[in-house]
């Protein structure tokens, strides 16, 4: 079906729009609150959890592709830390998650 195919397009989702709070923790300036913030900590587990599973259910190759799809899209989109981007990669990670 058609459904396998859409997956990994939520795995991208999930990753692109959890990876600018995710990535923060590790830049220097970043603020000791906004590093062990409730949101930076949900969106650094959706984070690590989607890029786990996309190496884990689609092999190496193709998961490190979704991985590089992912952080060029948080490039491209320039979401920013916001909380609505923490809930859309979590809502991105539960949809692969249902369907996967």
């Amino acid at each position: 079906m058609i459904l396998p195919l859409i997956a990994p397009f939520f795995l991208v989702l999930a990753i692109a729009f959890s990876w600018p709070r995710f990535f923060s923790i590790f830049r220097s300036q970043t603020q000791t609150v906004t590093a062990a913030a409730p949101a930076t900590m949900i969106a650094s587990a959706v984070s690590l959890s989607a890029l786990g599973l996309a190496v884990a259910h689609n092999g190496l190759s193709t998961g490190v592709l979704i991985i590089l799809l992912g952080i060029a899209a948080a490039h491209l989109l320039n979401a920013g830390a916001s909380a609505f981007a923490t809930a859309l990669s979590c809502a991105g990670l539960a949809a692969y998650l249902q369907i996967a």
